[in-house]
């Protein structure tokens, strides 16, 4: 089935005659009139009432007609994205992301970025996930990297990768040592209902790992003892590999962290134990050319990240 057909039944169904058609398609009444043949035997239907003084579409012309629009918008809506991409040298994107997101994925997505776009301007926001929703959602920034589930529900959003938040535990903590290989596991899985007495490290109130790690906590059935608040997750690792404590952390940070900062690192029992991060935009009639670029090529690497699992 060819465009230029499909756009000749449209031309006709909008004129209600053939003659018309190829007098503003600049063609031959004959030439229209057989591609449209050819078309509807093709189908094996008829697509017109052809009769003495008009031409007027059948039940099967009409749904032809209606996918028919929507096939020819698609294929303009192609040739622009191909052109605008061929022609993409110049031009600017606003990302937001917290500052440990910018080191652990930023960090991957934006030389390859930079390697096909060498000529566009890049912008980095740093603020916590519900700050930079608010500004997509007022068009200051183009996108924002964030986990589910979102603030503002009426926000667009794609998943990128699955995140595991794992247990962090100090180096020469005695509990080390009960904790055994899950079967099937390439990685320790520990029962955090051993850790009940533990003094925890927890994120400060109204973060979204905070609500999520204290129901880890619940539903390992304690409260955990919390001896200290930390901002970010980069400071709570930290604490926990001096000492200070047991927390949570997510899985990017034992990827990321400098040696002398390393803690023994456990996957959790529950299934509740992982997030999902998603690319955060505004309505799709907003998009920019680069925007879609830079999503694809994000999705692109998620892919990776999601099949590796994370690992080094």
């Amino acid at each position: 089935m060819q465009l230029e057909a499909i756009k000749y039944v449209l031309r006709v169904a909008e004129t209600g005659s053939f003659s018309k058609a190829a007098e503003l398609l600049f063609i031959s009444q004959p030439a229209i009139s057989q591609s449209v043949k050819r078309l509807e035997n093709e189908l094996g239907v008829d697509l017109f009432r052809r009769e003495s003084n008009s031409v007027t579409l059948t039940s099967a012309g009409k749904l032809f007609v209606e996918d028919g629009k929507a096939m020819v918008e698609l294929s303009k809506r192609m040739k622009k994205r191909i052109f605008d991409v061929q022609n993409l040298k110049y031009g600017n994107i606003s990302i937001g992301v917290s500052p440990f997101y910018e080191k652990f994925y930023l960090s991957k997505i934006l030389p390859e970025f930079h390697k096909e776009y060498p000529g566009v301007d890049i912008e980095i926001v740093e603020n916590y996930t519900g700050v930079l929703e608010d500004l997509v959602l007022r068009r200051k920034i183009d996108l924002c990297i964030t986990p589910l589930p979102l603030t503002i529900q009426s926000l667009n959003y794609e998943p990128l990768f699955e995140e595991s938040i794992l247990l962090a535990v100090p180096i020469q903590h005695p509990l080390n040592s009960k904790i055994c290989p899950d079967s099937g596991e390439e990685r320790l899985v520990a029962d955090l209902s051993l850790f009940k007495d533990e003094e925890f490290i927890m994120y400060r109130q109204g973060r979204r790992m905070r609500a999520m790690c204290m129901d880890l906590c619940k539903q390992a059935g304690f409260i955990p003892n919390i001896i200290f608040e930390a901002n970010n997750s980069e400071i709570l690792n930290a604490l926990v590999a001096g000492g200070m404590g047991v927390g949570f952390v997510p899985m990017g940070i034992e990827i990321c962290c400098p040696p002398e900062q390393r803690a023994a690192y456990y996957f959790l029992q529950s299934q509740n134990a992982t997030r999902t991060f998603t690319i955060v935009y505004n309505d799709d009639a907003h998009h920019s050319t680069i925007v879609d670029e830079f999503i694809r090529i994000a999705h692109s690497l998620s892919s990776n990240m999601n099949n590796g699992k994370q690992k080094k």
